[in-house]
């Protein structure tokens, strides 16, 4: 086993404070402050500033001149482009597909790819309604809490499920949190009968999830459909339909 250096340990630590301050500066789009970015970082302001400084010289904040307010660089603007641009082929070809459910439908429709512990949306189809799901693009939320992430865990290999709901639980209990996994494993139970996922956050919103599967049967990605659940419980069978009829359509769009 090779030992982490102290430089190594120093450096390292360097760059999750760096990256933890981007995601504070993304995350307050009308401009942040210093102090206020030390805050949110738990870190004093002199190496609060001297981060921001390097973020800014390499471009990924700029420091506006009329109130001294931080707000993202162009370079951030390239880093989403170029991480658009790998996924473009299953967008491209999932697009067409969403469209059509979400005019089916009436709700938003999102796509969403699997990286290790999380779901990540990559794209979305609104509604032209007044009240509807919001965009969630560029999202980045812990598999087991979405619908989604479930659907993807239940069309998986039962040795592969086990190992990712393990990696789960140990990531779970790190951050000392919790999660029901009988209900995560009823869950999976269900949507490997009726082909397609459901979450509960307790929120008024109903989601709809089936995972896109690639030419060797392995999830690859996750569409669902959200709405009021007003509007959709009441068609909740028949919509998950849709959305299993729509995911095979992208399945097989990706297999050509």
């Amino acid at each position: 086993m090779t030992a982490t250096t102290p430089q190594a340990a120093v450096s390292s630590r360097t760059l999750v404070r760096g990256l933890s301050l981007l995601e504070i500066v993304a995350s307050t789009p009308g401009g942040i402050g210093v102090t206020e970015v030390a805050e949110a970082a738990e870190l004093d302001k002199g190496t609060a500033s001297r981060l921001l400084a390097t973020l800014r010289q390499l471009g990924y904040v700029q420091q506006r001149g009329v109130d001294r307010r931080y707000v993202l660089g162009s370079r951030c603007l390239w880093l989403a482009h170029e991480y658009q641009a790998g996924q473009e082929e299953l967008t491209m070809r999932a697009k067409p597909h969403l469209a059509e459910l979400r005019d089916l439908s009436g709700e938003t429709v999102h796509l969403a790819i699997r990286e290790g512990l999380y779901m990540v949306f990559v794209a979305q189809e609104e509604p032209d309604r007044s009240v509807r799901v919001q965009s969630a693009v560029g999202s980045r939320l812990p598999l087991h809490r979405t619908a989604m992430g479930r659907a993807i865990l239940a069309n998986m290999q039962e040795n592969d499920r086990e190992i990712l709901l393990g990696q789960i639980r140990d990531d779970v209990e790190a951050t000392g949190g919790s999660v029901d996994f009988d209900e995560i494993r009823n869950d999976i139970i269900e949507a490997k009968i009726r082909g397609w996922a459901a979450v509960d956050r307790h929120d008024d919103v109903t989601r709809i999830a089936a995972a896109i599967l690639d030419g060797e049967n392995e999830p690859v990605a996750a569409i669902t459909l959200s709405g009021p659940s007003y509007r959709l419980d009441e068609q909740v069978d028949a919509m998950g339909a849709e959305v299993v009829k729509t995911a095979a359509a992208v399945s097989r769009a990706l297999a050509r």
